[in-house]
C-alpha cells in the first residue's frame, strides 16, 4: 500500500530544503529593494510610532511618516510582530524570511489537501510538488511581500470552501471566515470572493437558513474587525474608506496598457504634471487624483475608440496576466528568460487539465467548476488594473493542482480499460 502521507512529508522537506538553500545561499541580498523595502520600513514605523505608514520606492521622503491607506495593514502587522520577538536588525529580518518561507509550505500542504478532499490523493501530491519546486515561488517565499500569505489563506480559503459545500459544519465555516479576513487584511482584492462563494454555495444546494445564519455572523465578525480600520481611516481623511485607497495608481497606469489607448499625454507627462499640481499633498490625495485623472482616460477611451478598449481589458490584459512571470531575480542560475518561456506551457496545461479533470472525472464537477469561478474572478479584478506577472502569483498553485487533476484523470481512465 501506498503511504501518500510520508510522500507529502518529503515533497514538504524538499520544499523547505530549497528555500532554505536561496536563503543561505543569498541571504538579505534577496530582496526586491522596492515593496519589500516598504513593507520592512512601515512595520518598524508601526512598532516605533503606533502608526501605519508607507512609502513606495519612488514616492515623496515624506510620505515615509505620513499615515496611510495605499495598503491594507496585514503585512506590515505581520511582520511587526515578528520584528517585536526577534528585533528589527539583521536577525529580525532573516526570522521574516523564515516565517514567510514556513507559511509557504503550509500553502503547499494546503494544495496536498484540497486535491486530496476533492480531486484525489495523487492530484494534491502533483500540485504540490509542483509548487513545491516551482522556481517563482521559491523566490517568493524569500522575499516580505503579501504574495505568499495571501497565496496560503487563498488555497486554505477555497479549501475549507468546499468542505464547508460538502459537510456544512459550523467549524468549517469559521475557518472560512478567519483565511478570508486573513487575506481580506493583505490584499482588498479578495473583497468580493463571497460573491462567488454564494454562488457555488447555491449550486451545491446549500441550506438558505444557515446560510443566512452565518451570513449574518460572518458580517458582525467583519464588522467588529474592519471597524477600527474604518474609524482610523474617517479620523485622518474625514471620509468612511471601506478597505484602501491605494488603487488610483495601478488604475491609471492600467489605462496606458492594452491597444489603442489614448496617448496624447504620455503617462511620464501625466504623472509629472499631476506630481507638480499636487507638490504638497499627502499621498491620500495624490492616489485620489491618479483616480480622477484614470476615470477620465477610461471615459476619452471608450468614447474615442469602444472596440480596443473592450479588446485590451477582455482579452489583452488577461492574457498578458497570465502568461507574465513574478520572478525578476535570477536564483540558482536559472534565467530569467526560461521562466518566461515556460510560464505559458504551465498555464495551459493547468487549464487543459481541469478541463480532462471535468469531462473524464467521475466526481467533484462542481469544485472544478469553483476553482474556474475563481481564477475567473482574479482575472478579471487585475485586469481593471495594470497587469502583469506578480499579480497571477498567489493563484498559479490551482493550476498547479489543474496538472494533478488532468493527469489522474487520465490515469484512471487507462487503468480502467487495462481493466476490461
Amino acid at each position: 500500500m501506498v503511504r501518500w502521507p510520508r510522500w507529502i512529508g518529503w515533497i514538504l522537506l524538499l520544499a523547505f530544503a530549497l528555500r532554505m538553500a536561496a536563503l543561505t545561499t543569498y541571504g538579505l541580498d534577496l530582496t526586491l529593494r522596492s515593496d519589500d523595502e516598504g513593507y520592512v520600513n512601515s512595520a518598524i514605523r508601526l512598532l516605533e510610532t503606533g502608526t501605519l505608514t508607507y512609502r513606495g520606492p519612488t514616492e515623496p521622503e515624506r510620505f515615509a511618516w505620513e499615515p496611510t491607506v495605499k495598503i491594507m495593514p496585514g503585512q506590515p502587522l505581520l511582520l511587526a510582530i515578528i520584528f517585536l520577538v526577534f528585533g528589527t536588525g539583521i536577525g529580525g529580518l532573516y526570522a521574516a524570511k523564515i516565517v514567510m518561507i514556513l507559511i509557504g509550505l503550509a500553502g503547499i500542504y494546503g494544495v496536498y489537501a484540497l486535491g486530496k478532499y476533492s480531486f484525489g490523493t495523487a492530484a494534491g501530491l502533483i500540485g504540490a510538488l509542483l509548487l513545491a519546486v516551482s522556481i517563482q515561488h521559491i523566490l517568493t517565499d524569500n522575499l516580505l511581500l503579501t504574495e505568499t500569505p495571501f497565496m496560503t489563506c487563498l488555497i486554505y480559503l477555497v479549501y475549507y470552501s468546499v468542505r464547508l459545500a460538502s459537510e456544512r459544519k459550523w467549524s468549517h465555516f469559521g475557518a472560512v471566515l478567519f483565511f478570508y479576513i486573513a487575506a481580506l487584511l493583505l490584499k482588498a482584492t479578495i473583497a468580493l470572493y463571497p460573491a462567488v462563494l454564494l454562488v457555488y454555495l447555491l449550486l451545491k444546494r446549500y441550506p438558505l437558513s444557515l446560510m443566512a445564519r452565518q451570513a449574518a455572523v460572518a458580517g458582525a465578525v467583519v464588522l467588529l474587525v474592519l471597524g477600527p480600520w474604518w474609524v482610523r481611516n474617517y479620523v485622518h481623511y474625514e471620509r468612511f474608506i471601506p478597505l484602501t485607497a491605494g488603487e488610483g495608481n495601478p488604475l491609471l497606469l492600467g489605462t496606458y496598457q492594452g491597444v489603442g489607448y489614448p496617448n496624447a499625454e504620455p503617462l511620464e507627462d501625466l504623472l509629472k504634471r499631476l506630481h507638480a499640481e499636487h507638490a504638497h499633498a499627502d499621498a491620500f490625495t495624490l492616489l485620489e487624483a491618479q483616480k480622477e485623472a484614470a476615470k477620465e482616460r477610461i471615459r476619452q477611451w471608450w468614447q474615442s475608440d469602444p472596440q480596443s478598449f473592450l479588446y485590451s481589458y477582455l482579452v489583452h490584459k488577461p492574457v498578458l496576466l497570465w502568461k507574465d512571470t513574478f520572478y525578476w531575480i535570477e536564483i540558482f542560475g536559472v534565467p530569467k528568460e526560461t521562466v518566461r518561456q515556460v510560464q505559458p506551457y504551465v498555464v495551459w496545461a493547468g487549464l487543459c487539465g481541469w478541463l480532462l479533470f471535468l469531462l473524464l472525472g467521475k466526481r467533484s464537477k462542481l469544485e472544478t467548476a469553483f476553482v474556474a469561478m475563481v481564477l475567473l474572478y482574479f482575472t478579471a479584478v487585475y485586469s481593471v488594473y495594470f497587469v502583469f506577472g506578480r499579480y497571477n502569483t498567489p493563484e498559479m498553485p490551482f493550476l498547479f493542482l489543474g496538472i494533478g487533476a488532468g493527469l489522474t484523470a487520465i490515469w484512471t481512465r487507462v487503468s480502467e480499460f487495462k481493466r476490461v
